[in-house]
């Protein structure tokens, strides 16, 4: 089969593809991450390249075009997207599982038994305060152990993690840990001192399996097809090149980190640990592992210390995962008095609601349209991404990321664009986006000519023209894309009623909301509220607590106590399985419908 060498700028890497080999997968082979919420289907249009030589030219959709020929192409850039770092905070003891003790081993004498790892197990229970016999033996620390004592004379510094010995060290040198949130857009870790709890360095990627599909069902599937190897070694990667760009921030050996932990929804926690999703994409839609686990480094191609470990923290359901008690941690869920409500808004939307007497989860199906999949000029939020619009009397005004010209629409900017074209009479309750002679309000007919067809079929409203945008390619918001903001925002609506039923309570009862997740960080209340996505007297009582699944994977790492806690939390919170609830059909589609306007 003939060969053909594919150029790809801007980063001018070139790598060769059997002919017939589709562009996708070319810059997948060149060790690129190309975005593909789709999966590589054809439908989303978000994995656009520029034919620079070669046929056909022009911007093309590189999962649908072959290659015939040796090409040059530009590939749009991944790497400059707006990731949520920050998340609640709280005051914690640091007291992680991993503590190092500088210990003075007594030195055997003739006629004195006891063997040198009893010597250096008395030695060490002294100085953690635990039980001898609650620290197993460990042969490889042994089979060097007599030599160890001879070279140090007897003084040293040993690693534990929990009651375990892990390593013995000549001094106390430092002990790092990073704290991971795998989330199935965005990656972002936290390098810790162990012993300060002092967050050293941040650092964060897009989460480079989004190449074969936005939501965990596209990925699953391509693991149940090929394998879960693939996505496997993509994310045990990115989560090495994150290490790596870590100790570069903060000047720091890898070697000097001895545990990481994890947090994720469960199907990221499946593909990190390599187990298959199979279990999660079949009825009963469950996991294949709940508990929480500490694992060897070494045995998941972590590079950090070879002795070094893994924390992950339990998931709660099959769409309810780690991330979530991460979230729960963070904010002591099970310490609250006030009726509660969190919301974890994503590619999934995770709710928890509740007191400290009982708390229930679900997980609805809201599909990825708030991450700027599915949307005909969704974007991430990366610059030049429409974040926020509003009307100024009867002029549409918007701000984009690093104010640059805009190129697409995020998340945030689809729920406020949604919410004043329904509050200014330009789409009606049922989302339709209505015609010009349909229009009441001054707003609406003042921006009539902002209604156009694109094709026959295709009626949008235009936010920027191709003048005005910053790629020469008018932003607008479709039919079609309103459409899946419905099918969106009634899932999430469907799941708060149903919780709400589930606990005896009403919806009016809830004194909290809290909204975890960059996008729910970055929306507007009113918007959330106005198009029925959270109940609008709920509105003032909504508080955005950023990434609060990374807080409570820092959280969990560096208070071990913590970390059981999570395993408390995972094991008394219930699951509401939506799919199968009598109601639920009814909820969703009564939710389809807007607030109805009056005008």
């Amino acid at each position: 089969m003939a060969q053909y060498k594919i150029t790809i700028l801007p980063q001018n890497i070139e790598v060769l593809v059997d002919e017939g080999t589709n562009l996708l997968d070319a810059q997948i082979k060149a060790g690129l991450h190309p975005d593909a919420p789709c999966g590589g289907k054809g439908t989303c249009g978000k994995c656009l390249v520029n034919v620079l030589e070669g046929e056909p030219k022009g911007v093309q959709k590189a999962c649908l075009t072959k290659v015939t020929s040796d090409m040059t192409i530009n590939a749009q850039s991944s790497d400059k997207h707006s990731i949520l770092l920050d998340g609640v905070k709280r005051q914690i003891s640091i007291a992680p599982a991993i503590k190092s003790y500088n210990i003075a081993v007594d030195k055997c004498v003739i006629g004195d038994s006891h063997s040198d790892w009893f010597r250096l197990k008395q030695a060490v229970a002294k100085a953690a305060d635990i039980p001898a016999e609650s620290i197993p033996v460990s042969v490889p620390i042994i089979s060097n152990l007599y030599q160890f004592l001879q070279d140090n004379d007897y003084v040293i510094n040993a690693v534990l993690c929990e009651n375990r010995i892990i390593e013995l060290r000549a001094a106390d040198d430092p002990i790092y840990l990073m704290a991971f949130d795998i989330g199935t857009t965005t990656i972002v870790g936290y390098l810790l001192d162990a012993k300060t709890g002092e967050n050293k360095a941040t650092a964060s990627m897009l989460n480079p399996q989004s190449q074969y599909g936005a939501d965990v069902i596209e990925r699953s599937n391509h693991a149940l097809s090929n394998g879960v190897e693939n996505l496997s070694a993509l994310v045990r990667g990115a989560l090495n090149d994150l290490i790596e760009a870590a100790c570069k921030k903060a000047s720091i050996n890898r070697e000097e980190i001895y545990m990481i932990s994890v947090v994720g929804n469960t199907c990221m926690h499946h593909l990190f640990t390599g187990i298959s999703p199979g279990a999660l994409v079949h009825s009963p839609y469950n996991p294949s592992v709940s508990e929480s686990m500490m694992l060897p480094a070494s045995h998941y191609g972590i590079d950090i210390n070879k002795k070094g470990q893994i924390m992950l923290l339990p998931n709660i359901a099959g769409f309810v995962g780690a991330d979530t008690v991460g979230v729960l941690l963070a904010t002591e869920f099970d310490k609250m008095d006030k009726l509660s409500l969190m919301i974890d808004i994503g590619t999934n939307g995770e709710m928890v609601m509740g007191t400290k007497d009982r708390m229930i989860a679900c997980s609805t199906a809201a599909g990825p349209a708030f991450e700027g999949a599915k949307i005909a000029c969704g974007m991430r939020g990366a610059k030049g991404a429409i974040d926020h619009l509003s009307f100024e009397g009867t002029k549409l005004t918007y701000s984009t990321i690093d104010n640059a010209k805009p190129i697409g629409l995020c998340g945030s900017g689809l729920m406020d664009i949604v919410t004043i074209l329904l509050e200014n009479g330009l789409i009606d309750e049922m989302g339709r986006l209505l015609d010009e002679d349909e229009l009441e309000t001054e707003v609406a007919e003042a921006n009539a000519d902002r209604l156009v067809m694109l094709d026959e079929k295709t009626k949008v409203f235009i936010l920027a023209t191709a003048e005005e945008s910053g790629n020469g390619e008018p932003v607008y918001i479709s039919q079609k894309d309103i459409r899946e903001v419905q099918l969106a925002k009634s899932a999430m609506a469907a799941g708060i009623t149903l919780l709400a039923d589930t606990l005896g309570v009403k919806t009016s009862d809830i004194q909290q909301v809290l909204i975890a997740g960059a996008f729910g960080n970055y929306m507007a209340p009113h918007s959330a509220c106005a198009i029925g996505m959270i109940p609008p007297e709920l509105e003032s009582r909504i508080v955005p607590i950023g990434n609060g699944a990374g807080e409570g994977s820092k959280i969990a790492i560096l208070n071990q106590e913590e970390f059981y806690r999570s395993e408390r939390i995972a094991r008394n919170c219930e699951f509401l399985e939506l799919a199968t609830h009598p109601d639920f059909n009814d909820c969703y589609v009564d939710g389809l419908e807007f607030p109805e306007q009056d005008f």
